[in-house]
């Protein structure tokens, strides 16, 4: 057959573009056109932060955000020591979120998106670090993977275009139980696990 002649079955050729089109959101998804402004707490606390992908849909048990030569692979951004503590930065975070695209902040919004990413990236590595049982350990991975799709859903949101169906706000609250649920899920076997460990 010659090149110019060269078909690819209908179904492979969905397939293509299907990829080619969440390959090119996914690449320029997440890379802002200006420098973006850092979430709540400290600048200084989270320098270095921006400077490296945000690619979330990695899986993040294979690699390591560890220290490295007294700098993670972050940069210097503040991580959440334990599980309770990361949980309760990451309610604060999603009604930060809420809030921001409330008021039209969709940056802002934005910002606090990626700061809860690195965030969820923290708490599945303090999550592997605990000796749990394995059912809370993949009760755990299946609360923070639900929050990584909302948040990723809401990203491709905040990123869109013009002419996207949804605006940012509507598919945060489209996601909003789902959100609930997962943090719920969270809290109830982490942070009133640490509190009740505390009494």
């Amino acid at each position: 057959m010659s090149p110019s002649r060269l078909s690819l079955p209908r179904a492979g050729l969905a397939g293509t573009l299907s990829a080619l089109v969440v390959g090119t959101a996914a690449f320029w998804g997440c890379a802002p056109a200006t420098a973006p402004k850092p979430p709540a707490g400290s600048a200084a606390s989270r320098a270095g932060h921006d400077d490296h992908d945000h690619d979330h849909d990695h899986d993040h048990a294979k690699h390591d955000h560890g220290d490295k030569d007294g700098k993670d692979a972050h940069g210097d951004h503040d991580h959440p020591e334990t599980l309770a503590e990361g949980v309760a930065e990451l309610e604060t975070l999603l009604a930060d979120v809420g809030e921001k695209l409330g008021s039209g902040a969709k940056d802002a919004a934005d910002d606090a998106v990626h700061a809860a990413g690195h965030l969820l990236e923290d708490l599945r590595g303090l999550l592997e670090k605990q000796e749990l049982a394995a059912d809370l350990k993949e009760a755990g991975g299946k609360a923070i993977d639900e929050l990584f799709e909302c948040f990723d859903k809401l990203d491709v949101a905040l990123h869109a275009g013009a002419d996207a169906k949804e605006t940012p706000a509507e598919v945060h609250a489209s996601l909003e139980e789902r959100f609930k649920a997962a943090l719920g899920s969270l809290k109830e076997r982490f942070a009133k696990r640490a509190a009740a460990e505390e009494n």
